[in-house]
């Protein structure tokens, strides 16, 4: 396929399957649709080769699409807005394992961004104390249509961290963690194209995890923190809770890596 070609070209790894994704985004099919022969129309074709060389230019198809999946429901995303990765899953889980404990637990994420885990956690436990908190405006427009279609309960708050709430058993965080030197040599589709906002952790990338950590230790004590981070930085974080005076642990992703870490305030 052409596209494919100018998709490997433009230094795309998986460029068939990127080529194959936006065809059938363009046209609107499944990919059981696709592979059955559906044509692209006049207009389906425009599409599809405008998406073609957006991609080209190494915009994420995430955006091209303006939709990610995520805990199997469709998330909204754009410029604008950090896409959604699936190991950040693992946060949803911790959050639901933790209310299946104590259904009256208060959820609360920091820095919810496309607010795929506030509001995949309000969606699955309908009846839960879940908030988020956002301090971009940007990226909070998007959290609100994605609780909208998904969980319209759920309250969302621009602030810093969570310095607008008064209490919370859970905190949940996918925060900024890469070190501010290190963002122009990821792949184009990160830094050329989502938020820095979204991805600047300051100059060793734990700043805004620093103090979140901080305000849990002195203000909200909450029965489980976690949060994500990014490849070996786990134990340095860990080492950050230790000297707050918790045990802090790990739990790996899919690919073996210690992608969140806890602690527990009693």
């Amino acid at each position: 396929m052409e596209a494919s070609g100018r998709l490997a070209a433009a230094g795309i790894e998986d460029a068939r399957f990127e080529a194959e994704l936006l065809a059938r985004e363009a046209a609107g099919v499944s990919r059981a649709g696709y592979f059955a022969g559906s044509a692209l129309g006049p207009e389906e074709a425009a599409r599809f080769g405008e998406w073609v060389e957006r991609r080209e230019q190494r915009e994420p198809a995430a955006y091209i699409t303006g939709h990610r999946e995520f805990f199997g429901r469709e998330f909204g995303v754009g410029p604008g807005v950090l896409i959604p990765r699936p190991e950040t899953e693992l946060l949803v889980d911790l959050g639901m394992a933790e209310l299946d404990h104590d259904a009256r637990a208060v959820v609360a994420e920091a820095g919810t961004g496309s607010g795929a885990i506030a509001v995949s956690i309000a969606a699955e436990r309908p009846g839960a104390r879940v908030l988020a908190t956002e301090i971009s405006a940007d990226a909070l427009r998007f959290a609100s249509v994605n609780a909208a279609r998904h969980a319209p309960w759920l309250p969302l708050i621009q602030g810093d961290l969570l310095s607008a709430i008064s209490c919370a058993d859970v905190v949940l965080a996918n925060l900024p963690y890469i070190p501010a030197w290190e963002i122009e040599a990821l792949e184009p589709e990160v830094s050329r194209w989502e938020p820095r906002v979204a991805l600047d952790g300051g100059e060793d990338g734990y700043e805004l995890i620093r103090r979140l950590i901080d305000d849990c230790a002195d203000r909200l004590r909450p029965h489980l923190l976690a949060l994500e981070v990014g490849f070996g930085q786990a134990a340095d974080v860990a080492a950050i809770l230790a000297v707050r005076g918790v045990t802090p642990w790990a739990v790996k992703d899919l690919s073996g890596i210690d992608r969140i870490v806890c602690a527990r305030w009693e």
